[in-house]
């Protein structure tokens, strides 16, 4: 049975009033897939803000994937939508795709790889990170020495834990030569494996505290300084491909194109540390298409 997190109030869409739910959906309410930590600290970065009013993004929480939600529902609203928004917790990564193509849930409320999607029943929205500008770093524990004080040949002899089906990031670190991976999941469980020594690095986006550095579940992650790595391709909310995911994709496109114009996509994910000028100086281990 899935547990639903509801929004009550299509007027006023607030984490504060977060109520739980379990098998209760509405045929009216826009379910939205996303995973459980993302959930969590979507929560503490609204605090009590009405999610529709938000133009400061930063805060406790703050993240690429909490803003992303945030996002979805102001652009949602900006294309006329008013229904209520019912979140759906899933960890999993194809999963999430899954229930999306199988018109169970309306859509995913982070972004996904448009490569990940090429095949996919249903629709992708208009891009939330276009081409070029995803830019990633290696991170690992504060007691790892070994990653923290390597180079990038020195790291092809680490081992990297990712999730095999984020094509995308396999396809870069195999292309930088990087090998030896490892997979879990969800995002948690691949910050659990790296904590219990089952490889030496992550690669993940930068995060807006001083030192880039950021915890899940307690743990806490710092980057590999001077490494930085360029993604190829463009990211996009997917939506059903059914009567109310293509009303759906209509609003949140209208949406996405008047943040953008606005330039509150960029600033979105500048607060949530996405976009840094901590790491322009950082040397790039790859080049953009």
């Amino acid at each position: 049975m899935k547990r639903y997190f509801k929004l009550p109030s299509p007027t006023r869409w607030c984490a504060c009033a977060l109520l739980v739910f379990a098998g209760l959906a509405n045929a009216a309410d826009v379910n939205l897939a996303v995973p459980k930590d993302v959930l969590t600290d979507y929560q503490k970065l609204v605090g009590t803000r009405n999610v529709l009013d938000i133009t400061d993004y930063s805060g406790e929480g703050a993240r690429r994937d909490t803003v992303e939600v945030i996002l979805f529902q102001q652009a949602l609203r900006l294309g006329g939508m008013k229904d209520p928004i019912r979140f759906v917790p899933i960890d999993n990564y194809v999963r999430n795709i899954t229930e999306v193509e199988l018109g169970r849930v309306t859509a995913m409320g982070t972004s996904a790889w448009a490569a990940d999607l090429k095949d996919s029943k249903a629709n992708l929205s208009v891009p939330t990170l276009r081409e070029g500008e995803y830019v990633v770093g290696f991170y690992t524990t504060e007691n790892n020495q070994k990653a923290l004080q390597a180079n990038l040949e020195q790291l092809k002899q680490l081992t990297v834990i990712t999730n095999k089906a984020w094509q995308n990031d396999i396809l870069t670190l195999e292309k930088l030569g990087i090998t030896k991976i490892e997979s879990a999941p969800t995002f948690v469980q691949i910050v659990k494996m790296l904590n219990a020594g089952r490889g030496d690095f992550i690669m993940t986006s930068f995060k807006p505290n001083p030192d880039l550095s950021f915890e899940i579940e307690g743990i806490k992650l710092v980057p590999i300084r001077n490494m930085k790595v360029a993604m190829p391709g463009s990211r996009h909310f997917l939506v059903s491909d059914n009567e109310q995911g293509q009303q759906v994709l209509a609003a949140l496109n209208t949406g996405l194109n008047q943040l953008r114009k606005e330039g509150r996509i960029r600033r979105a994910y500048t607060d949530a540390g996405f976009f840094t000028k901590k790491i322009e100086n950082w040397p790039l281990l790859n080049q953009p298409k």
